[in-house]
């Protein structure tokens, strides 16, 4: 019989542990309790002389109390750890939102503030969301001075992954940044969602922007306005709002022509704008920090996103027997509580058969 409980296999020495722990500092203070008793019973009457001059005085009488104690302890132990066995078909119903992560892949993007680069650590907090949020759908839309699907709304995060890391600045041949073009994509792609599945309206959807936020063309405040029906926009800003400053590729330079003075670029992040777009949808907006605590804000955030079921599932799984543990920790609770009560009654019985006894 397979037998496994609430904690991994690997952490049960761990587990063990703090169980015995709990079990020697409850024993610790029973024992302590039980001095304290008897020395407030020797302040009156040494305590060996007690049988003889309080009639009916047996300190037998006091002993089922602290098994009752320790055995009710264990058995609330045992139900904390949830032991399961035995199986049975049970319904899992997975609950599931729709992520779309737009990031920015323009040439700003190479800034190295923070470090290594603005893009690569985009990708590792869309990696650290994808570690919180492993049941939701994800999609990515990249773009610059335009906006390409790279990856479906997909439950598939492996090929998410590797697609993330394949994303570079130079995935996108028109440079710029139009956060405008990324919201008519993502729009686009909802709609096809929608077509598919049957499911319309901004219920369990969401867009993640990542940007540095310096748009250079479009007007993305006017577009999000009209994603009010699709999804919430949720933005974190990579950057510094003092700015880093960007020397832009030779290939880039002979193409475009440009001055000595335009090679280079103050690239700055645009918290302004970038608020103001979040704010407007009903989302959030957080800058990146050394940590993931904007990511797990970001998320926090999300978890505030309406949700739906999108499986409903029989599994074969083994069945949770908590309630057999809890039942006897109420058990032996109670039947403490009842022992205490019949002490006295008990105590009574000892003085009318020793009444008996000397007649």
């Amino acid at each position: 019989m397979s037998l496994e409980f609430a904690f991994p296999t690997g952490q049960a020495p761990l587990w063990c542990t703090l169980a015995l722990a709990v079990l020697a500092a409850a024993i610790f203070g029973l024992r302590w309790s039980d001095r304290r008793r008897r020395a407030r019973l020797t302040a009156l009457i040494d305590a060996s002389l007690a049988p003889r001059l309080l009639e009916g005085y047996d300190e037998r009488v006091r002993r089922p109390l602290t098994w009752l104690a320790l055995l009710g302890l264990v058995a609330l132990l045992l139900a904390f750890a949830q032991p399961r066995w035995g199986r049975s078909w049970v319904n899992v119903a997975r609950e599931s939102r729709d992520i779309l992560v737009l990031l920015d892949t323009s040439e700003s993007m190479n800034a190295q503030n923070p470090l290594p680069t603005r893009l690569e650590r985009a990708r590792q907090k869309i990696q650290s969301l994808l570690d919180l949020c492993p049941g939701d759908r994800f999609g990515l839309i990249a773009f610059s001075g335009e906006a390409a699907t790279e990856v479906p709304l997909t439950l598939d995060l492996n090929y998410y992954r590797a697609a993330l890391d394949s994303v570079t600045t130079d995935t996108l041949s028109v440079e710029g940044t139009d956060i405008t073009a990324a919201l008519r994509e993502a729009r686009r792609v909802f709609d096809e969602d929608a077509k598919k599945s049957g499911r319309a309206g901004r219920s369990a959807r969401v867009i993640f922007i990542v940007t540095d936020g310096e748009q250079t063309s479009g007007d993305a405040l006017a577009e999000a306005g009209q994603m009010k029906d699709y999804a919430e926009i949720y933005v974190l800003g990579i950057g510094d709002p003092k700015g880093a400053t960007i020397t832009y590729p030779k290939w880039m330079q002979r193409y475009s022509r440009l001055s000595e003075d335009q090679k280079t670029h103050l690239s700055r992040l645009d918290e302004d704008n970038l608020k103001k777009l979040a704010s407007d949808s009903g989302g959030a907006y957080a800058r990146i920090t050394p940590d993931d605590s904007d990511v797990k804000f970001i998320r926090d955030e999300l978890e505030q996103v309406q949700s739906r079921a999108v499986s409903d599932k029989m599994r074969y799984n083994l069945v949770n027997r908590y309630r057999w543990p809890l039942g006897a920790a109420l058990f032996c609770f109670m039947a403490e509580g009842f022992w205490v009560t019949l002490m006295p009654w008990i105590r009574s019985y000892r003085l009318r058969r020793e009444g008996r006894n000397h007649a």
